[in-house]
């Protein structure tokens, strides 16, 4: 393990290119049924390649803040486990995270040390890389809570990381704030069931979307284009035979089906698979005027390619699970240009920090002129530490890890940089199972930039209208 201190600037250069009740739609998914194994329903709107092996333990790295050290495990020092892939397949989920520890330890909160109970406490934050393993994931939170002693735990990106976070976390007893992860698979890990969520996690409290959100990010998108170019709402549906796959094929049509849509479900396909001619052929012959698919990487940029090689041309495609960081986009080019997606975090949100008032567009602008390029969506990971100072700063004694896993479930932000989170309300839309608070995506579109060879442009607000659009939906194909 490498210690550095928190410094207020990055100097990393690394490339630029950085309607439907619930019930109803779970009936559909065989009641969860798809979703437990790895949490795999609607992972698509935070996962990458699954599957990644690597060791089973991986060197964590600290940073520290606050005045007077008093050394690990001492009355007056907290410590803070970040367990986060950065590195392996799942490491664009993780890009940002180096940058946003430095931003959060430069700011008056930690950099001083939180006060809490009378006392100031110095802030050790120990930062634990996956590798992009399920196992080392798990590994690691035991670690984190067996041997580095950690007060409070924070897990992010992809139900592969998080999910075996939290369980450790609830059987050994230690708070932990989780992010970008589909609350239904965060909570029907845990035990609870999504349509009659009364489940209340002891320990851990999390925020994102939900697995409906996915289908309504779409739907609005494929019907301004039909209004403008015509429409026959026929969906080409192109699901692998995964957890994923599986998952879409039970969801979309519970939810997209009341709107009017009707998906040309191709067959289950095997991931890897290098010919995609036959589904090609079908929804050219059926005229299928949408598009959509959650595969993984390498499987979507062999299918995008062979489909423009066949003259499957869908007046917009709108695809999960890819094309969600810059670096994807740029991989495959002016291939991707007006193909949609989801994202759950755009620098045009009207937010604010709740520790430094900065607003979404400052810290997005102080991300790209630390040599990083275009934002990411996990900029919003800042907002694990807004829930942490918040909860910290609420008990007589920051030590006390039932006291303090209590007082996440009180945490009320009104402004936090991934957008309001609010633990004691009872609103089934905001807040649809106890410990969970739901950050609506917007609608974003890869188009040919002026700044940038490619920029995401925020085409759709129908899920966030706070979100500022910043481009014109374009028809992937007129």
């Amino acid at each position: 393990m490498t210690d550095q201190t928190a410094q207020p600037d990055s100097t990393d250069s690394r490339s630029p290119a950085g309607g439907v009740s619930r019930r109803s739609l779970f009936r559909a998914a065989g009641a969860g049924a798809a979703i437990v194994g790895g949490g795999a329903l609607l992972e698509a709107c935070s996962s990458g390649i699954q599957g990644a092996s690597s060791p089973s333990s991986a060197p964590a790295t600290s940073a520290s803040a606050g005045a007077g050290s008093s050394g690990a495990g001492t009355s007056k020092e907290l410590t803070i486990g970040w367990i986060h892939p950065l590195t392996g397949s799942l490491a664009g989920f993780g890009y940002p995270d180096d940058w946003v520890l430095k931003t959060v330890m430069a700011t008056p909160q930690f950099k001083n040390g939180i006060k809490a109970g009378g006392s100031t406490y110095t802030v050790n934050i120990k930062s634990y890389d996956t590798q992009s393993s399920v196992t080392t994931a798990g590994s690691l939170a035991k670690q984190a809570i067996q041997q580095d002693n950690v007060d409070l735990l924070f897990a992010s990106s992809t139900p592969e990381t998080v999910n075996a976070v939290a369980s450790e976390a609830e059987t050994l007893g230690t708070p932990l704030v989780c992010s970008n992860i589909p609350w239904e698979s965060w909570y029907i890990n845990l035990g609870g069931n999504p349509q009659k969520p009364t489940l209340k996690p002891k320990w851990t409290v999390m925020y994102f979307l939900g697995a409906e959100h996915l289908a309504l990010a779409f739907a609005p998108m494929w019907t301004r284009i039909g209004a403008k170019y015509g429409s026959n709402h026929e969906v080409a549906a192109a699901f692998p035979n995964d957890s994923d796959g599986n998952a879409f094929r039970a969801v979309f049509p519970a939810v997209l089906g009341p709107l009017g849509y009707k998906l040309d479900l191709s067959a289950a396909y095997t991931d890897g698979l290098t010919n995609y001619t036959s589904m090609i052929s079908q929804f050219k012959n059926h005229g299928d005027d949408f598009f959509t698919n959650v595969p993984l990487p390498p499987d979507f940029a062999t299918m995008w390619t062979q489909a423009l090689q066949q003259g499957f041309k869908p007046k917009l495609a709108t695809v999960a699970k890819v094309l969600l960081f810059p670096t994807d986009a740029y991989a495959m080019g002016s291939k991707v240009y007006n193909i949609a997606t989801d994202a759950w975090w755009v620098p045009e949100l009207p937010w604010h920090s709740s520790l430094t008032g900065e607003t979404c567009p400052q810290l997005a602008a102080a991300y790209t002129a630390a040599g990083l390029g275009q934002p990411n969506q996990n900029i919003s990971n800042y907002t694990l530490f807004e829930i942490a100072y918040a909860a910290l700063t609420s008990v007589d004694n920051p030590h006390d890890k039932a006291a303090l896993a209590a007082a996440l479930y009180q945490v009320k932000l009104p402004e936090a940089v991934a957008g309001p989170i609010d633990y004691t309300s009872t609103n089934a839309k905001t807040n649809p199972a106890p410990g969970v608070a739901i950050t609506p995506p917007v609608g974003i579109q890869w188009q040919k930039g002026t700044t940038y060879p490619l920029e995401a442009k925020v085409v759709d607000n129908t899920l966030q209208p706070n979100a500022k659009l910043t481009g014109d939906l374009m028809p992937t194909f007129s």
